[in-house]
């Protein structure tokens, strides 16, 4: 069947649908916050339609190649830079963007069109060496291990020892990133039009990733809807001290409870904050620092909440004390979460009680989350960190993925302890009963995992060291050993041993709110003639 151009390539302001299965979430949410004119950096979509032709024949179709020259020469006039140019370069991201949220499943690339000789001049141009070397980096960084393949562990082994924090340090990782790239693969680093294509085919090819497909069969999610990529103008977190990267939620994603919360981490780009890499620091703080900027913000998430008429997850970035919106979705949420959000959105007027009943299926009722009771005693208790989703659980304590599924298969309950989880530990987080992270926080890529299939999680726990051999981890300075029994609370932040005892939390005000409003509506829909 026949596509046209227009149904492949799709620019932001220019698009006359915003349709989910065409534009994918990401595409979808950014042509609409461009409609309501909040803060978006322009860009296009290379549509599911353009994914789906991609997937059969292995490269973007011709039409959709001059489509994609066609969009970033508009993009160009409209940002006044060049894609390719050496002093002043326009550059890009390109992100994937599926139909349904799969947060973190599939794969970005940052600062796409910059090059070895392009990032000296801007170094010289801007006068800032460490923002245009941390720039490339994540270029480096994300062409190595998402359009290269390369495994994460030798990218990381390359710049082992290597200062961030420094201009010179950043220039040294850039520099021994690019040798691993062109060292391994046997191929230079390409130009701009080169990153570009192999970038958005990399995108297009993490729809068919493992862990993506794992992901899938977990949620039922049908793998032939494809992916949308996403191709935007870049602006900067790393910029400078008054600039940064952050995930908001307008709602808390684990209670439920109202009132907007996240994480923001000064001069950052993309994955630093949800990557559990790095200590990021709650809004409140971005309120102390930057007051206009956090006001901005929290009148951007109050608009784009009512608009949704849901909770809002958000991807924000600041660059020189300006918000700009990258991504918006309705967030995932614990199941006690939803039965919160649902009552009180209707409690506000948002939605009708019959809306607020039809939210809440019989599925999220039976996963609503237990408790442990009572709390474990000082010889018990192994470490406190933070409560990242809600809930308690017992299970075996395994150190890596692949324990994790091979104990789940054999039927044995597993809590998955890690320094910090990426999605390539996709497998073990959908096999374990809870999840435990020496760093992070409830924005980290294992908090959000977590909430999303009802496990508890407890982030931030302190230093967490996995012998070489795999059996004992030290966690926060105590020892735990494969397949010891533990419980953790992801309400109160903590992980214990032994197999304490878990009642369930039926004592939930809104809870048995929602149930009055269920049997209310069933009487009336009874009396219907």
């Amino acid at each position: 069947m026949s596509t046209s151009t227009s149904e492949l390539v799709v620019g932001f302001r220019a698009a006359e649908t915003s349709d989910r299965a065409l534009l994918g979430g990401k595409g979808s949410g950014l042509v609409d916050m461009t409609r309501l004119g909040i803060p978006v950096p322009p860009g296009f979509v290379l549509t599911t339609a353009c994914g789906l032709r991609h997937r059969e024949a292995g490269s973007l179709p011709t039409e959709a190649q001059a489509a994609v020259q066609a969009h970033l020469a508009v993009l160009e006039r409209e940002i006044g830079r060049r894609f390719g140019d050496l002093d002043d370069p326009l550059l890009v991201s390109v992100r994937s963007g599926a139909p349904v949220s799969m947060p973190g499943m599939m794969d970005t690339i940052l600062n796409v069109g910059l090059t070895p000789d392009s990032v000296a001049r801007l170094a010289s141009a801007t006068g800032d060496a460490r923002f245009a070397y941390s720039s490339f980096e994540h270029l480096l960084s994300g062409f190595a291990t998402s359009v290269r393949e390369l495994p994460p562990d030798l990218v990381d082994d390359a710049v082992e020892g290597l200062d961030r924090d420094t201009a010179e340090g950043a220039r040294q990782r850039c520099t021994a990133l690019l040798a691993t790239i062109e060292a391994e693969t046997g191929s230079r680093f390409p130009a701009p039009e080169g990153q570009l294509t192999e970038a958005i085919a990399a995108v297009f090819a993490s729809w068919d990733s493992r862990r993506a497909r794992a992901y899938r069969r977990h949620k039922g999610i049908d793998d032939s809807i494809g992916t949308a990529v996403v191709v935007q103008a870049m602006v900067y977190g790393n910029r400078s001290d008054t600039s940064g990267s952050g995930v908001a939620f307008t709602r808390d994603p684990a209670s439920g409870a109202p009132g907007a919360c996240g994480e923001y981490l000064p001069r950052a780009q993309g994955e630093d904050v949800v990557s559990g890499r790095f200590e990021s620091r709650g809004l409140g703080a971005l309120a102390v620092t930057l007051p206009r900027t956090h006001a901005e913000l929290a009148a951007v998430l109050d608009r784009l909440e009512r608009h949704a008429t849901d909770m809002c997850d958000v991807e924000f970035t600041v660059e020189s004390e300006k918000v700009w919106i990258l991504q918006t979705r309705v967030g995932q949420r614990s199941s006690r979460a939803a039965v919160r959000i649902a009552v009180d959105l209707a409690r506000e007027g948002i939605i009708s009680t019959a809306e607020a009943v039809r939210r809440i299926d019989e599925r999220a009722l039976a996963r609503l989350p237990r408790t442990a009771d009572p709390a474990p005693d000082r010889d018990a208790l192994i470490a406190r960190g933070i409560a990242s989703s809600c809930g308690a659980a017992t299970g075996l304590a395994v150190f890596d993925a692949d324990a994790a599924a091979e104990y789940a298969a054999q039927g044995r309950r597993v809590v998955l302890i890690r320094p910090t989880t990426s999605p390539s530990d996709m497998s073990g987080l959908i096999a374990s009963a809870a999840v435990v992270t020496g760093r992070g926080g409830p924005m980290s890529h294992a908090a959000v995992v977590a909430r999303g299939m009802d496990r508890p999680a407890v982030c931030g726990v302190g230093p967490i060291e996995i012998s070489a051999d795999g059996r004992t981890a030290t966690v926060d300075g105590r020892s735990v050993h494969v397949g010891e029994a533990i419980t953790v609370d992801g309400d109160n932040g903590w992980l214990a041993r032994g197999e304490l005892e878990l009642v369930d939390a039926e004592d939930d005000p809104d809870y048995h709110r929602y149930l009055q409003w269920r049997h209310e509506l069933h009487d009336t829909d009874e009396e219907q003639p």
